[in-house]
């Protein structure tokens, strides 16, 4: 009779260890893909985001362009994911607009195009009742200079504190040293501007997760 072998002990021990370490291996190219940032235009954006002490989600990003040219990626960030533009606009919670610039404006060109964006989305009385915000909100832009690609802009609303805007990191001031836009209807105009019935397909589609 062969002598039975025996196997060092702990062996099969290492050999289990092992198996399940060449399988998690084999997973981590997937759950990497799984967490990573979601990309667009070369630009990657967070899926989350902190505001204000408060996480937001990415509800939806797109390219925004001017003419033939692209202009910015721009993402929507939203405490939870919605389709819904009436219920964002009702929501009572921080919202964030974020610009990824894909190319250089100066300051002149910058005000030009919101204002008339910002026009076109409001009625007539509104844009009266803003003119104030409006003014505001020109002055900050003033202070910008120039916007070149690679740039970040971020546009906040926090309830009990406004509309504020920030310029890779740095937070925008008005003429007069404020820094926030008290005014609510001002940013739902903005707002307008880009999931709004006059925004552009692409663009509203991109920003509220509605695949075209």
């Amino acid at each position: 009779m062969r002598d039975q072998i025996k196997k060092p002990e702990g062996v099969d021990s290492l050999r289990r260890q092992l198996m399940m370490g060449a399988a998690a291996s084999a997973m981590l190219p997937w759950a990497s893909s799984a967490q990573a940032a979601t990309e667009l235009e070369g630009v990657e954006l967070d899926d989350s985001v902190t505001v204000n002490g408060q996480k937001l989600v990415l509800n939806g990003a797109a390219v925004r362009k001017r003419g033939y040219f692209k202009a910015d990626v721009t993402a929507l960030y939203l405490p939870k994911k919605t389709s819904n533009p009436d219920a964002i606009y009702k929501l009572d919670g921080v919202r964030r607009i974020q610009l990824n610039i894909l190319r250089e404006f100066t300051s002149s060109t910058i005000s030009r195009i919101f204002l008339a964006d910002f026009k076109q989305s409001a009625t007539d009385d509104e844009f009266k009742r803003l003119i104030g915000p409006i003014g505001q909100i020109g002055s900050a832009y003033a202070n910008v200079k120039k916007v070149s690609k690679g740039d970040v802009v971020n546009l906040d609303w926090i309830p009990g504190t406004g509309w504020t805007a920030t310029h890779n990191g740095k937070l925008l001031t008005m003429d007069g040293g404020g820094n926030a836009i008290k005014d609510e209807l001002a940013y739902q105009i903005y707002l307008r501007m880009y999931i709004g019935q006059g925004a552009p397909e692409e663009l509203r589609n991109g920003l509220l997760g509605i695949k075209n």
